[in-house]
């Protein structure tokens, strides 16, 4: 069973972190649960003081992009916005990345039907988390069905949600924004030993507006091959399922308050997770999507993406 907790600092005008320095500076808010020790091999005291992070200041100018894509595995039109998605994120490999969740609107929908013990189409693809928005958003967000999807979930033509000819035109425009509010760093420090490790975030605030935000993290799992429908209504049993959703880090759906409506420009907020990755999974066929939203209208402010090494 993974095990996981966080704590949550912010801090002004901070250019690096150290051991020492998130003892003895005055960050506020301090609210803090210790992390679990359990991931790393060795004493505590040495990840404290020799493997905990440093940021140095955040250079990047850029938004990036998250497409989620919503899916599912009997869905025979689901495979080409897939590409669709894929192909945009090939195109922009440092500022596009996407997401297969598998929900439909209200949640679990017939194109997410899975026959435990069938010859085909057994796996249930779905979680908690994804089918958690599938209910927040079948009313008032233009989510009628799959495959649709968000970009940032920002509004285009007063619809959040579209079919995938509008991806790349939405894409487009979010990358060309130059009003960056927020920029993202992080590390994971993975132990093979332990098959787990620690998660560190820094959120800074880049504008002096009053937004509240949420940080998430996503799971993703790279590749996994499994039953689709394809275009042809064929059924593929090799079909590539990529950066399938598997969840939250935490099991939280909308993530974590930042508080960041109190900070000012250039204030900072740190947050730091324990992981155990998933039973059955290599480490190098996951990956984590981190953002941050806001969460009066749930558009996605910035988005990061934290490969797992060793």
């Amino acid at each position: 069973m993974k095990k996981i907790c966080f704590f949550i600092l912010a801090l002004p005008l901070v250019s690096g972190l150290s051991s020492c320095d998130k003892v003895e500076n005055a960050y506020h808010p301090a609210i803090a649960t210790d992390l679990d020790p359990s991931y790393y091999p060795g004493e505590w005291s040495d990840y404290e003081a020799n493997e905990w992070p440093e940021f140095t200041p955040n250079s990047n100018t850029l938004r990036n992009v998250l497409i989620e894509d919503y899916t599912g595995h009997t869905c025979n039109n689901c495979p080409n916005a897939a590409t669709t998605a894929h192909n945009l994120e090939a195109a922009n490999p440092t500022r596009v990345f996407s997401v297969g969740i598998h929900a439909g609107p209200g949640g679990m929908t017939a194109f997410q039907n899975f026959t435990p013990g069938a010859s085909k189409y057994y796996t249930d693809h779905t979680n908690a988390e994804g089918l958690a928005y599938g209910l927040t958003f079948q009313n008032g967000f233009n989510f009628f069905g799959n495959p649709q999807g968000t970009v940032n979930r920002a509004i285009y033509e007063n619809k959040m949600f579209d079919l995938q000819s509008s991806w790349s035109t939405r894409t487009s425009e979010i990358l060309n924004d130059a009003d960056l509010k927020f920029n993202i760093q992080s590390v994971f420090n993975y132990y093979s030993s332990t098959n787990g490790g620690y998660l560190h975030i820094e959120v800074e605030k880049l504008t002096q507006e009053s937004i509240e935000t949420n940080l998430v993290v996503y799971v993703v799992k790279n590749e996994e091959t499994d039953w689709q429908k394809m275009p042809d209504n064929s059924d593929n049993p090799d079909y590539l399922h990529e950066n399938k959703h598997l969840g939250s880090i935490d099991g939280q759906e909308w993530g974590r308050p930042l508080k960041t409506a109190e900070l000012g420009a250039g204030e900072k907020v740190l947050e730091n997770y324990s992981y155990g990755l998933p039973e059955g999974i290599a480490f190098d066929n996951l990956h984590f999507l981190i953002y941050v939203y806001d969460v009066n209208t749930y558009e996605i402010l910035q988005v990061v993406k934290q490969e797992i090494t060793e």
